[in-house]
């Protein structure tokens, strides 16, 4: 094959790449395209093009795919509204007590919380989750 067909199946695969959520398969057969082109310009020997494509594909799917994958596995999740309250501590500005809510302070806001344990004004306590509009939360170091 001519270096440009060898071209052309590495743009197609990389446009592969772009328009499946394939994760970097696409882009290491394409690596093995390019490789395989610049070989064609030094032989016009198929096999030896072909093989070079293989070895090349398979050796990017094997060290370059895990690399990419990892970088883009760093990327991290912001949490976002009200999951975004979960392990932040607040002040209680009205007693809770286990069978009776109170309210906390996070931020500039004021929640309605409840606990299993009694937690007097003024104390501060870690948000463990949210249930509608209640925080459950908990006392710091109990």
């Amino acid at each position: 094959m001519t270096w440009i067909a060898w071209i052309v199946i590495a743009v197609v695969l990389i446009i592969f790449e772009i328009a499946t959520t394939s994760i970097f398969f696409f882009i290491c057969l394409a690596m093995g395209s390019a490789f395989a082109a610049a070989i064609s310009c030094f032989t016009d020997s198929s096999l030896l093009q072909f093989t070079i494509f293989l070895i090349i594909s398979i050796l990017a799917l094997y060290l370059v795919r895990p690399i990419f994958k990892k970088m883009i596995s760093k990327s991290k999740t912001v949490s976002s509204n009200v999951d975004a309250l979960i392990g932040a501590e607040a002040i209680v500005t009205e007693k809770i007590m286990p069978l009776k809510s109170g309210f906390v302070k996070i931020s500039s806001e004021i929640w309605r919380a409840e606990s299993d344990v009694d937690i007097e004004i003024g104390e501060v306590v870690i948000i463990k989750k949210v249930s509608g509009t209640m925080l459950v939360v908990e006392k710091i170091g109990g």
